[in-house]
């Protein structure tokens, strides 16, 4: 019954690929096909580039505003990055404004694992107040609805694609939200690709640097890993010190995001982990 599952899971893989790869909207004569428009998303050679690429993309599928971010964890609470292109310069400068966290539709991507409205949630998604309040908020600046896609990329990085402002009045019913999905997901493979391209040196870590990057990445806090290793409480803080210095980065997401991405250690998270499992290729 897995394997099965499996086959049909890969085959539904295969055949949402060969619809992005022949699927050109109705451009006119002369205007640029879908499959130029993908091909320019992947050959992108800066975030700015990327931007713009995706727009692109986006807009031939219907939809005039995106925001992004990354990366996405399990603690809410971490710093991300967020791009705007589209939306309200208000709403977003009240984003930027707000406590990390306070957008709940990320982990409600992750939590879902597939492209969703969030004006029109699945009836087993759960909402706190506070994720139903930021959802009511939205209706200030013409956001009550959009469309949520979570992308994967490598190093176990996880980022969100949010797109909304259709160009027909009936843009969100008839939203292919696979093909959505699929460019978000090749977008966000291609900025991890410039990540990487644009990082710098795998830095020396010391053996015990490596033991509190592990933890780290295991989503320990600097007094578990100091119970864990046996350290005291400021030894720990020292060595975490040490490795944002050494990493050029100034949180523990981006310290073990580059941690992973540089190959030094693994990250766990049982739900992303299991995600990203669903979605690599099959192999014999």
């Amino acid at each position: 019954m897995i394997a099965d599952a499996r086959i049909k899971g890969a085959t539904a893989r295969a055949v949402s690929l060969s619809r992005l790869i022949t699927y050109i909207p109705p451009f006119r004569s002369g205007e640029t096909g879908m499959l130029d428009l993908l091909t320019n998303l992947l050959k992108a050679t800066s975030i700015i580039a990327l931007r713009d690429a995706n727009m692109a993309v986006f807009e031939a599928l219907g939809f005039a505003a995106a925001y992004y971010a990354t990366p996405i964890v399990q603690d809410p609470n971490e710093p991300r990055m967020m791009v705007n292109a589209g939306f309200s310069e208000d709403w977003e400068a009240a984003y930027r404004a707000a406590p990390a966290g306070s957008d709940p539709l990320p982990a409600i991507a992750l939590r879902i694992g597939r492209a969703f409205r969030w004006g029109q949630l699945p009836g087993d998604v759960m909402l706190t107040p506070a994720e139903a309040d930021y959802l009511e908020s939205l209706k200030q600046w013409g956001m009550e609805d959009g469309i949520g896609i979570p992308a994967y990329g490598s190093g176990a990085r996880v980022g969100f694609v949010g797109l909304g402002h259709p160009l027909r009045p009936d843009g969100f019913e008839t939203a292919d939200m696979d093909l959505l999905r699929l460019a978000a997901q090749a977008s966000y493979l291609r900025y991890c690709e410039l990540m990487v391209l644009d990082a710098d040196p795998v830095p020396r870590l010391s053996s015990r640097e490596l033991d509190v990057l592990h933890w780290m990445a295991q989503g320990r806090s600097n007094a578990s890993i100091a119970r864990e290793l046996q350290l005291s409480h400021e030894t720990v803080d020292t060595y975490v010190r040490r490795l944002f210095g050494k990493l050029h980065v100034s949180d523990r997401t981006s310290a073990v995001v580059k941690g992973v991405t540089r190959g030094l250690v693994i990250a766990s998270e049982p739900r992303i982990e299991a995600a990203i499992f669903d979605r690599e290729p099959e192999t014999d």
